[in-house]
């Protein structure tokens, strides 16, 4: 009967090899998760006067993540329209789902013209246990008149 007793290099190699997987296997544990971004949106009804313009800003996330707390923040209006609040937040969104959240948004228009809304929509989004903060610049465009 032959006893096989493994040589030292073997055994150290055996161990070296265990313990690189160990390590890749924690390191991969701890890699973020890569999901795709969020699709953003904004859109703005056209009115023919002056006056109270509602907008509407949907963030939506590909299957398997989950919105877990979003908000709207206006960076800049148009010189003849007013935001009538600067932010948006989780409370006053209008829909709440996993994977779509929307909210809606008044400015006033004290003329006629046209321009861009630009505005930052910030979102907490997760996979599984592993969560990342995202900011998505959204642009809406304001008609009001012809």
């Amino acid at each position: 009967m032959r006893t096989l007793i493994p040589r030292p290099g073997f055994l150290g190699a055996a161990l070296a090899l265990g313990l690189s997987l160990a390590v890749a296997q924690r390191a991969h544990a701890d890699a973020p998760v890569v999901d795709p971004p969020p699709s953003v949106k904004m859109t703005c009804e056209r009115i023919a006067q002056p006056g109270r313009v509602r907008c509407e800003v949907e963030a939506r996330v590909a299957a398997g993540t989950v919105i877990r707390w979003g908000d709207v923040e206006i960076v800049t209006v148009p010189a003849f329209v007013t935001p009538l609040r600067g932010r948006i937040g989780p409370r006053e969104a209008t829909t709440r789902e996993d994977d779509a959240w929307k909210w809606a948004l008044a400015l006033a228009a004290r003329e006629r013209g046209a321009g861009d809304v630009q505005a930052r929509v910030r979102l907490v989004t997760c996979v599984a246990a592993k969560c990342a903060s995202r900011q998505i610049a959204v642009t809406g465009r304001v008609q009001v008149g012809d």
